[in-house]
């Protein structure tokens, strides 16, 4: 059960926002819960191990209180939350080392968390508040490891505060040992979402127009220098600025992502998707001849005219696509040759009345290919 639950509850907060954002909300909830459980353990020590029920009582009021920042992230208020667990770190190693125990029990090292915390949790532009609590619990550990409490409530012997300094330390450990690891995979993530936004269009979802360069690159330089076959079709989508006009910029993005989430569903493994610039898209074929490419073209072209686009206020509409196709051959040379003479191919399938494919070289006349 708990199980279960656990994962509504750290992603509490962090729904639609951005994935920084996001991310440093659920690792506040995931420190809260963490410092939440371990004072939850301290509790039980101080009932069943050292018989202090006024001790406990006041250590599963902290308990309650370290799930106050879950809580105020659930209601969207991330830099409350964070300021929250911080104060009430500082204030229960406060409490803990100078009216339960004394400073032998290691309390106060908890207080090397808060510097790091801070600058982890909260964003760039929150400098105020990771300089302000960073100075605070370097104040509260030198007052801590200064002042002797002569009359806590717990008198330990040296064996249990040795006992406990011991795992506080070890939690330390553990703790910087999470950070480090959520901070690694924060950067991890980071560069990945980078790397996804550098190289994928942010309205379709496929290879953007420099991802597909150089990618492309790298399969041509492969087919030219194992001698494989390797073709290129480019398509344009036919009276695209009608549909804008007739149905809005919303419907023709629309469009847009759905015929693309078409042909990616019926294209090979080995095709590469890409979008070159507003409604030009292209498809590069590894190990394709210029007839099997004209028949994944064909293909294409067919299932496209047939895929119908939802309107509001209308049932639907269809558009369709016209498709220019070149292969490497020792008279095309070159991705950018290629992607020339596709293009070429291309115009001229516009000019036959759209909605149809034609091949370089072998539909073009040499009027039309010496253009």
């Amino acid at each position: 059960m708990v199980i279960m639950i656990l994962p509504s509850l750290l992603n509490l907060g962090s729904s639609n926002l951005p994935f920084v954002q996001a991310n440093k909300i659920r690792i506040t909830n995931i420190v809260s819960l963490f410092s939440a459980f371990i004072a939850a353990i301290y509790t039980l020590n101080y009932i069943f191990i050292l018989a202090q029920p006024l001790v406990a009582l006041i250590n599963s009021m902290f308990t309650i209180a370290y799930l106050i920042p879950v809580f105020l992230n659930a209601r969207n208020l991330p830099k409350q939350a964070k300021t929250c667990f911080f104060l009430v770190l500082m204030l229960h190693l406060v409490i803990c080392t100078n009216l339960l125990v004394t400073n032998a029990s290691g309390f106060h090292l908890y207080y090397f968390l808060v510097p790091t915390g801070a600058f982890l949790l909260y964003d760039l532009q929150d400098k105020k508040e990771k300089i302000t609590l960073s100075i605070l619990a370097i104040i509260l550990f030198l007052y801590c490891e200064n002042t002797l409490n002569s009359s806590p409530l717990i008198i330990l012997s040296i064996e249990m505060n040795n006992l406990i300094y011991q795992s506080v330390v070890l939690i330390n450990m553990i703790e910087v040992i999470i950070v480090l690891i959520i901070f690694v995979n924060q950067i991890e993530k980071n560069e990945q979402q980078l790397r996804l936004q550098a190289t994928t269009d942010s309205l379709t979802g496929i290879a953007n127009r420099r991802h597909f360069f150089n990618h492309s690159s790298l399969l041509y330089a492969q087919a030219a220098k194992e001698n494989r076959p390797l073709s290129l079709i480019i398509l344009n989508f036919d009276n695209f600025k009608q549909i804008n006009n007739k149905y809005g910029y919303f419907t023709g993005d629309l469009c847009l992502i759905e015929i693309c989430k078409l042909v990616a569903r019926h294209i090979r493994t080995q095709d590469f998707f890409a979008r070159l610039e507003g409604k030009e898209f292209v498809l590069i074929l590894t190990e394709t001849t210029s007839i099997e490419a004209n028949n994944i073209a064909e293909k294409l072209r067919a299932i496209i005219a047939e895929q119908k686009i939802p309107v509001i206020g209308e049932t639907h509409f269809q558009c369709t696509v016209s498709m220019g196709i070149a292969t490497k051959t020792e008279k095309i040379q070159g991705l950018r040759a290629m992607l020339n003479h596709a293009d070429k191919a291309l115009n001229l399938a516009k000019e036959q009345g759209k909605n149809r494919i034609v091949t370089y070289p072998i539909a073009i006349s040499p009027e039309v290919a010496s253009l």
